[in-house]
C-alpha cells in the first residue's frame, strides 16, 4: 500500500473524524509498553491490518535529518510531509516501510530518529499532514492501530479501545535489550534517561498529548508476556464483534 500524504493535509483540518466502516482497534501507551509487539500479534490473530502509526512519525523524522529539515520546523517539515510518499509492504511476517521507494524499516528504529519522532509529532503541520491517510486506511479496512493519540484523536471511535502501560525501570530495559539485539550499543541508564525526557514531552505537548481514553481498558504489561497481553485483547474485540 502507497499513500501520498499531501492529499489529505489540508482537506483534513478541523473536519469531524469519519465514521470507520472497518474495526478499529486502538492501542495507545507510552515507549516501551509493548505496543508494537501486541498491535502486530493481535492484528495477525484477528486477520486485520496492522497500521504502525509511529512509523509514519519517524518516517518524517528520518528523511528530515537527511534533508537537513530541523526537527522543530514546522512550516519545512509541514511542506516535506506534503511530498512524501510513504509506503508499507509486506515481507513475509514483517512489514517494511519505504520513503519515496526507499526501504527505511531498519533506520527509523535508531535511537535519535525516536527522539526525532517524538518531536516532529508535536508539531501540527505534522500531525494534520498524516492523520488523513491513517483515517483513509481505516475507512476500508479492519485495521489494528498503536500510537500515542490513536483512541484520543485519530480514531475516537474505535470499537476497541486499549491503553497499555509498564514501570519506567521494566520498559527501559525492554528497549536497551531490543536495541542490543539490533546490534546497537545501548546502556540502561542512557536509555532511561531518554525515555523520561520522551515520556515528559509527550504528555505535556499542547497538540494530542498522551493520555488515556476515557473508554480504553487499561492493561499492565509489567508482569506479562506479549502473547498473554494478545490473549487478553483479543478476548476483548472479540466481545464486541470483531
Amino acid at each position: 500500500m502507497a499513500w501520498h500524504t499531501g492529499q489529505f493535509a489540508v482537506s483534513l483540518a478541523g473536519m469531524t473524524p469519519p465514521s470507520p466502516e472497518g474495526f478499529v482497534v486502538a492501542i495507545d501507551g507510552p515507549a516501551g509498553v509493548g505496543k508494537s509487539t501486541a498491535a502486530r500479534g493481535l492484528a495477525q490473530r484477528l486477520g486485520y491490518t496492522f497500521l504502525d502509526t509511529g512509523a509514519l512519525y519517524r518516517a518524517v523524522a528520518l528523511v528530515a535529518r537527511e534533508r537537513q529539515v530541523s526537527w522543530d520546523d514546522g512550516p519545512g517539515l509541514g511542506q516535506l510531509v506534503s511530498g512524501l510518499v510513504i509506503s508499507f509492504m509486506r515481507d513475509g511476517d514483517h512489514i517494511r516501510v519505504l520513503a519515496d521507494g526507499h526501504d527505511i524499516t531498519d533506520k527509523i528504529r535508531a535511537p535519535e530518529i525516536s527522539d526525532g519522532s517524538s518531536r516532529v509529532s508535536t508539531l501540527p503541520e505534522v500531525r494534520m499532514g498524516l492523520l488523513g491517510l491513517q483515517r483513509q486506511l481505516a475507512s476500508t479496512a479492519d485495521v489494528v492501530a498503536e500510537g500515542r493519540d490513536v483512541g484520543t484523536v485519530v480514531f475516537p471511535n474505535a470499537r476497541a479501545k486499549f491503553f497499555l502501560i509498564a514501570s519506567l525501570d521494566t520498559r527501559a530495559r525492554r528497549r536497551t535489550l531490543e536495541l542490543q539485539a539490533k546490534g546497537r550499543p545501548a546502556q540502561l541508564a542512557e536509555v532511561l534517561a531518554e525515555m523520561q525526557i520522551r515520556d515528559e514531552r509527550d504528555r505535556s505537548r499542547a497538540l494530542a498529548p498522551l493520555r488515556r481514553a476515557d473508554d480504553a481498558l487499561e492493561i499492565d504489561t509489567s508482569l506479562l508476556t506479549p502473547e498473554q497481553v494478545i490473549d487478553r485483547m483479543a478476548e476483548v474485540v472479540r466481545g464486541l464483534g470483531g
